[in-house]
């Protein structure tokens, strides 16, 4: 008797396993051709350059103009070189997967680093980042298994990784100042918000400091004038040289200003000018607040915000509107 249509592989499971295969196998070459590119490339990054030979500052343009040039010649190098290698493993045409596996790494690694993905994590995705790229490009472009749904399906897909990825590295980010600020060295002060809001905060592992700016709620941090009009402030330890109203010496994020006398304004809380900025110094916790102002139009706010300064939790400083 004959074969049956199971012993065959000629059933659905048989069918859809020979499709499977059908479909993904292009596919495997120009992957592997991708994920050693990118290999290739990261041993490039670790090689011990010295990037003053490469990067002259006296040269036209400087370093930007050897950042720009590196920008150019990497994707046209990945390129060529995809294109050799993926005729040497027999795929064609060759020219199609490298021309559009370029495109796709070069936009996959930009995705990625709005994820929040680091510069030196990004470096070391590099492999399975053009792999992808590369097995992308061949399901598009490749005879027999390309099509022009699959090319409306990759240009969607492309199109919805843009909100995604933003909104991923807009939590990555979130989530990493919180560490950070949990993690600083000296307490979490801040004021009363009022009309103001508050940006950028920042706990400095290096110096022990912890600052961030304060505006205005009609003012936006693209502001041009946004220093002068908001207050900048800092949370330091006491530095020796710290002696009111006399030496009222203190620690701005790693620069130590104001050595000369200040006016005792309220218990622990002092006050000084300086080419036109009002500066308040608070002792509290233990430690020294600074709050600059960028002019006498904001005095009576900063002598407010240094009365109510108090110990916040980590999650006050990711909010903008308090």
């Amino acid at each position: 008797m004959g074969a049956t249509v199971e012993e065959r592989g000629g059933g659905n499971g048989g069918g859809r396993a020979l499709s499977a295969r059908a479909v993904l196998g292009p596919l495997a070459r120009p992957a592997g051709v991708g994920a050693l590119l990118g290999v290739l490339w990261l041993v490039v990054a670790v090689l011990p350059w010295d990037f003053d030979d490469l990067c002259h500052s006296d040269e036209p343009w400087g370093c930007l103009g050897f950042g720009l040039l590196m920008m150019a010649v990497v994707p046209l190098v990945t390129t060529l070189a995809g294109w050799v290698l993926l005729r040497v493993v027999g795929v064609r045409p060759a020219w199609r997967v490298a021309a559009l596996g370029g495109v796709l790494a070069l936009a996959a690694e930009y995705l990625f680093s709005r994820t929040g993905g680091g510069s030196l994590l990004t470096w070391y995705t590099m492999p399975l980042l053009i792999a992808a790229a590369y097995a992308a490009a061949a399901a598009v472009t490749l005879p027999g298994v390309g099509s022009l749904r699959r090319w409306a399906v990759l240009a969607a897909a492309l199109l919805l990784m843009w909100p995604l990825t933003g909104a991923l590295g807009e939590h990555s980010i979130s989530a990493d100042t919180e560490r950070r600020i949990a993690a600083s060295e000296v307490p979490l002060l801040a004021p009363e918000l009022n009309n103001y809001r508050l940006y950028f905060p920042e706990a400095d592992r290096y110096d022990g400091t912890f600052g961030y700016l304060l505006l205005p709620r009609p003012v936006e941090t693209s502001a041009a004038d946004r220093e002068q009009r908001g207050v900048r402030v800092t949370v330091a330890p006491q530095v020796p040289g710290f002696a009111p109203p006399d030496a009222c010496e203190v620690d701005r994020g790693g620069t130590r200003v104001g050595a000369g006398p200040c006016e005792e304004v309220a218990p622990d809380t002092w006050r000084t000018s300086s080419y036109g900025s009002i500066r308040y110094i608070a002792r509290r916790e233990g430690v020294i607040v600074v709050l600059n102002g960028g002019g006498p139009t904001v005095s009576d706010e900063v002598r407010a915000m240094a009365r109510s300064l108090t110990v916040r939790k980590p999650a006050f400083f990711l909010d903008p509107n308090g």
